[in-house]
């Protein structure tokens, strides 16, 4: 009966499958329009140095709201969007030896932005080039207690830490996404978005360069959220890498010289995307990741510094004021 019964369900829903029909994932606006939304990050960044078994947590909250409204429709659906995004709130946790700690950084982020349909900001402006210098939220290694190595390396794990949280640059950030494929698609269908950069090693060679980091986009269907029809987009991150075989290359140096025998880097994210199905607007984002790095030496069995993270980010539409 079985073997009756199985060709007939995988042709139902292979016929099922082909019925489904393409669909649009375009951002469009109105002049006038004010958008406004909330994120909310939160990492839990656990160190541990060589000699101790304990592993010392540390945590770390990003919290901020934009604005974007929509100042003009351009041809080709380009939308002319005034950007603001005025403080951050920095929420360091308690540690052992510190209490917790909120501090509210006056960004005063404010852009002309030209963005297209898909969500690429294709033009920007800066309508406050005057900035603080220096931010809270972007030393997230203030704690860490490693001050050895390349300031390169440090970067590397930096652009690990932004992606992470969604913070940094507008690409690595929840505030312009998800970036939306040109084509039409079905549910199940895919397309890529570069978000960073990260030593990577080449395939069949033993050899290392800086490689793109792209989110893998899904477009999963039309899905109940909080009781309304959404399009559920995904994003999927994943990149391991050995950041002491980058160094030995770009210095010259070696495992000899340095007693370093690796510098293990890893990040793996997710991300849900819920978009209006009028406007391609995103409604709500969660983002999940984790990751970490160590330092291993040929000196020790354990790691002279290890760091492990999990953390996540919630993006939400406050408010939608119409023209």
């Amino acid at each position: 009966m079985l073997d009756v019964l199985l060709p007939a369900i995988l042709l139902f829903s292979s016929q099922a499958g082909s019925n489904v029909k393409p669909v649009t994932l375009q951002h469009t606006g109105k002049a006038g329009e004010k958008l406004s939304y909330s994120v909310k990050s939160h990492v839990q960044v656990e160190v541990r140095q060589v000699g101790l078994e304990t592993w010392l947590p540390n945590d770390l909250d990003l919290n901020y709201t934009f604005t974007e409204q929509v100042t003009e429709i351009k041809p080709g659906g380009m939308m002319a969007i005034h950007y603001k995004r005025p403080t951050m709130t920095v929420i360091q946790g308690e540690t052992y030896d510190t209490p917790e700690k909120t501090t509210v950084d006056k960004l005063n982020l404010d852009y002309g932005l030209t963005v297209s349909p898909i969500n690429e900001i294709v033009a920007e402006k800066d309508l406050n080039p005057q900035k603080p210098k220096g931010s809270a939220y972007i030393h997230l290694h203030s704690k860490s207690g490693w001050k050895q190595g390349a300031a390169s390396i440090l970067d590397f794990v930096g652009e690990i830490y932004r992606l992470a949280l969604n913070t940094g640059s507008m690409d690595g950030s929840l505030d312009f996404a998800p970036k939306l494929p040109l084509d039409d698609v079905k549910p199940g269908d895919t397309w890529k978005k570069t978000v960073g950069f990260s030593p990577q090693k080449l395939k069949g060679k033993n050899k290392n360069a800086v490689q793109r980091l792209d989110y893998t986009y899904t477009y999963v269907g039309v899905m109940d959220s909080n009781g309304k029809n959404v399009y559920r987009v995904t994003a999927d991150l994943s990149t391991s890498s050995n950041l002491a075989e980058f160094f030995f290359e770009a210095t010259g140096l070696n495992s000899e010289d340095t007693l370093i025998k690796a510098i293990p880097l890893n990040l793996k994210q997710h991300i849900d995307f819920d978009l209006d199905m009028k406007t391609g607007e995103t409604l709500h984002a969660q983002s999940q990741a984790t990751g970490g790095f160590s330092i291993q030496t040929t000196e020790s069995e354990q790691a002279l510094h290890e760091e492990r993270f999990k953390g996540g980010t919630e993006l939400n539409l406050l408010e939608r004021s119409q023209p």
